[in-house]
C-alpha cells in the first residue's frame, strides 16, 4: 500500500520543495520516480499499491493534486506509513492539507510546506553571504540589503545573488558594490526607480529630478506613485512615532535596506513635510483612478515641495547628530 506525502507550496518554493523531497527519498533508496496526471483517487491508490516489477522502491509525483478533491474516507485503509515501498507525492498550491486528505486521516500522511523567511530574517542574509563566500568575494551590508529588497522570492534571491557574484568574480573583483547591483541586476526602468526612491530618502535633489525625468519618458505614473507611497509612508510613521520605528517596519514587512533609507528620510524632512507628501501621493492616485486626471507635472511639483529646503533640513540633521 502507498504512503501519501503532501507537498503544499506554490511558485518557485514549490519546485524547490519537490526537488529537496525527491533528493531525500533518493538517499533512502527511492530512485524510481514517475509522474502521473490528476485522476481518480481509487485508481491512483490501487495502481500504486506496490513498486514496479523490477523496482524495490518508487515515488509517484502528482501535481495540482487539489483537482482530485478530498480523498473519500472509504479509501483510508489503503494508506500505509512511511515504511511503505511506494511514496505518492501529492503537490498542491493550496496550504490547507484538509482540502486533500480528511482531517482524521492526516496522521497517516506526511506533510511538507515551503518556508519563506521573513523580510528581516537572518536566513536571507545567510543565503547571500554563503553565495558570496563560495565565489570568494565580499558583499557589504548595503549590497546584501539591496538584494533582499529587490527579490522577495528565495529562489530568485539565490539566483540573482549567484549571477552577480559570478560576474564580479569573472571580472576579477574582490567585492560587490551597489553600482554592480544596479548594473547587472536592474533594467533601466528599475534603476531609475531605485535612484529616485533612494535619492529622495537621502536628500539628493538634482539626482532625484533627473531620475524622475528619465522615468516620465517611458514609465507609467501610478506604479511610481505606489512605490513612492510604500517607501515614504514608512518614513512618515518613523517620524511620527520614532520609538515604534522597528515595530512599524516589521508589521509592514519592510526590509532593512528600505527601512534604513526611510529612517534617514524621517530625519531629513520631519513629520509635517512627509505627511503632506504622502497625502499628495494619495491625491494623485485618486485623481488618476477617478478620471479627474493626474500628470507627471503634479508629481514633480510634489517632490520639489518636499525637497525645496533640503539644504536646511540636512544641515539641521547634521547639527542634531
Amino acid at each position: 500500500m502507498p504512503h501519501i506525502h503532501l507537498l503544499l507550496a506554490s511558485g518557485a518554493p514549490q519546485r524547490r520543495l519537490i526537488t529537496s523531497t525527491l533528493e531525500a527519498l533518493a538517499s533512502s533508496g527511492y530512485v524510481d520516480v514517475r509522474r502521473e496526471e490528476c485522476g481518480d483517487w481509487a485508481a491512483l491508490l490501487t495502481e500504486n499499491r506496490s513498486p514496479g516489477l523490477f523496482d524495490d522502491k518508487s515515488v509517484v509525483v502528482v501535481e495540482e493534486a487539489e483537482r482530485m478533491g478530498v480523498m473519500p474516507p472509504r479509501l483510508a485503509p489503503m494508506l500505509e506509513s512511511a515504511e511503505s515501498r511506494v511514496h505518492i507525492l501529492l503537490v498542491s498550491n493550496k496550504s490547507d492539507a484538509q482540502s486533500i486528505i480528511p482531517k482524521e486521516f492526516l496522521p497517516l500522511c506526511a506533510i511538507s510546506k515551503a518556508s519563506t523567511p521573513s523580510p528581516w530574517s537572518r536566513e536571507r542574509d545567510d543565503i547571500v553571504c554563503t553565495i558570496a563566500k563560495e565565489h570568494a568575494i565580499s558583499m557589504s551590508r548595503d549590497v546584501v540589503s539591496l538584494l533582499k529588497e529587490l527579490y522577495d522570492d528565495i529562489g530568485e534571491l539565490e539566483s540573482e545573488a549567484g549571477k552577480l557574484a559570478l560576474i564580479c568574480e569573472l571580472r576579477g573583483k574582490k567585492s560587490v558594490s551597489l553600482s554592480d547591483v544596479e548594473a547587472y541586476c536592474l533594467s533601466d526602468g528599475s534603476r531609475s526607480l531605485l535612484k529616485l526612491l533612494d535619492g529622495i530618502c537621502t536628500g539628493k535633489f538634482i539626482e532625484s529630478l533627473i531620475s524622475l525625468n528619465e522615468m516620465s519618458g517611458s514609465g507609467e505614473l501610478l506604479p511610481l506613485v505606489s512605490a513612492l507611497h510604500n517607501r515614504i509612508r514608512i518614513a512618515f510613521y518613523m517620524a511620527a512615532y520614532p520609538h515604534e520605528a522597528v515595530a512599524f517596519a516589521r508589521a509592514l514587512g519592510v526590509r532593512d535596506y528600505a527601512a534604513r533609507l526611510a529612517e534617514n528620510a524621517a530625519r531629513i524632512y520631519g513629520k509635517s513635510k512627509l505627511l503632506d507628501f504622502v497625502v499628495g501621493l494619495i491625491r494623485i492616485n485618486a485623481n488618476e483612478k477617478s478620471g479627474l486626471g493626474a500628470s507627471w507635472r503634479d508629481l514633480a511639483i510634489l517632490i520639489i515641495d518636499l525637497m525645496s529646503d533640503i539644504e536646511k533640513s540636512c544641515a539641521r540633521t547634521k547639527k542634531a547628530t
